[in-house]
């Protein structure tokens, strides 16, 4: 459940639920950015320019990641979009805002966003991002991260 709500958290940037569940994903969520953004400068270059040991690294932390995290495309979207912008920051990625009551049982309702950060101006992934933006979406491109992709 939390996995899914991580992944929801990642890919739309914001998550509505119960202020318990809240907690719990905002605790969790904060750890996954955390894992992704430990790799430091690697993730402001492109998967060609790196060497065999930092493209090690990457791998590595994106399998750890993946263990806790399910959905590829929510991986993938941490590590080039994500994990890049909060960089410079030392945690609170995510913030929760309370909405008041749930209609029907009256269970308290939380919304759970990201916090809005900037892409570093040295990122190699800064043309990317912005073309990513202007379009709508991501080419599907073979290369490095097409083994962590889903199947179609």
């Amino acid at each position: 459940m939390y996995s899914n709500m991580i992944s929801s958290l990642l890919e739309h940037g914001q998550v509505k639920t119960t202020e318990r569940k809240g907690k719990d994903l905002r605790r969790l969520a904060e750890r996954t950015i955390t894992r992704a953004t430990s790799l430091g400068d690697i993730l402001l270059k492109r998967p060609e320019n790196l060497d065999t040991e930092d493209r090690a690294r990457l791998i590595h932390a994106m399998r750890v990641v993946r263990r806790s995290l399910n959905d590829r495309d929510a991986v993938l979207e941490l590590f080039r979009f994500i994990a890049p912008r909060y960089l410079g920051r030392p945690g609170g990625y995510t913030r929760t805002f309370k909405i008041g009551p749930r209609r029907g049982d009256g269970a308290p309702m939380v919304l759970v966003q990201l916090v809005d950060a900037e892409l570093p101006a040295h990122s190699e992934w800064r043309e990317v991002a912005e073309e990513a933006e202007g379009e709508g979406g991501e080419e599907q491109k073979k290369g490095f991260f097409s083994r962590f992709r889903r199947k179609k």
